[in-house]
């Protein structure tokens, strides 16, 4: 039976996360618990509780099925590639876990693969059936009927749309990203309705940001949105801070370290114009 998190299960997932994967820990939590986690819902927690659990990846594809793919992708789709493969070696694949596979071979190995067959694309010059016609042009009536239940209005939002002001955790897809905690400032521009809290925060006490500058906290603790705790950084002084290990969990030690990123920075601009 599914249960919410509480702090038994959170000191024994810092208690066994390591060297472990995310599927073996949901498997160990749910024996031991009695819980129906999912995987998403693990490695959720974790990022939440910042551990990160050292396993190296282990490649899902042999060397043969490799060779394989090399010898015998032309002229042939991903999809139809992906049912060969599980038809001769026995495995469960898809389509996108063999394009992500050729993309790491190329990247790799520099192994050059021809264009994938796609037949279900539209070819340049075709013209869709529907283009400047009206409903009553190609649907019946009772088809139009039909479409209209579902067809969005203007000023409808989808079921899964979420209000302005909500905050929500957003995360790169970067390898150990811990997120940061973002506000829905509008709707209608994709992944700019999201705005980064601590930048509002900033913004709010201090002003604009600047083109090529960021906002970080001087105590590294994302969740810490005192206006004392956030620090303008060009993106030339963060990579000197990181660099050079210039980061601390004393916000004072940070905010001197950041100084010295500024005049190692403006050094390193003035020795290349020399």
């Amino acid at each position: 039976m599914k249960r919410e998190w509480n702090q038994e299960l959170d000191n024994y997932l810092k208690t066994i996360y390591k060297n472990k994967s995310d599927q073996e820990i949901t498997n160990l939590i749910n024996d031991n618990f009695n819980t129906c986690f999912t995987k998403s819902a693990i490695n959720s927690r974790k990022r939440k509780l910042k551990l990160i659990s050292d396993t190296k990846h282990i490649p899902k594809f042999s060397k043969e099925i490799i060779a394989y793919i090399k010898e015998n992708h032309k002229g042939k789709s991903t999809i139809e590639l992906s049912d060969e493969v599980n038809k001769i070696f026995g495995i469960d694949s898809n389509p996108n876990s063999i394009q992500n596979l050729k993309t790491r071979i190329k990247r790799k190995d520099g192994f050059i693969f021809e264009p994938a067959r796609n037949d279900g694309y539209i070819k340049k010059g075709n013209i869709p059936m529907n283009k400047g016609k009206k409903w009553d042009d190609y649907l019946s009536k009772e088809k139009q009927e039909k479409c209209r239940k579902t067809t969005y209005k203007k000023g409808n939002k989808s079921s899964n749309a979420v209000d302005i002001g909500t905050e929500r955790m957003r995360y790169s897809g970067k390898p150990n990203d811990t997120g940061y905690l973002c506000v829905k400032v509008c709707d209608g521009k994709g992944n700019k309705n999201w705005i980064p809290k601590h930048q509002i925060i900033y913004e709010k006490h201090y002003g604009k940001i600047p083109p090529k500058h960021k906002v970080i906290f001087a105590d590294g603790n994302r969740f810490n949105f005192n206006p004392e705790n956030l620090i303008l950084v060009s993106n030339a002084e963060e990579l000197i801070m990181n660099q050079r290990h210039l980061r601390f969990e004393d916000k004072e030690l940070t905010k001197s370290a950041s100084v010295v990123a500024k005049v190692i920075d403006k050094t390193n601009k003035i020795k290349m114009k020399n």
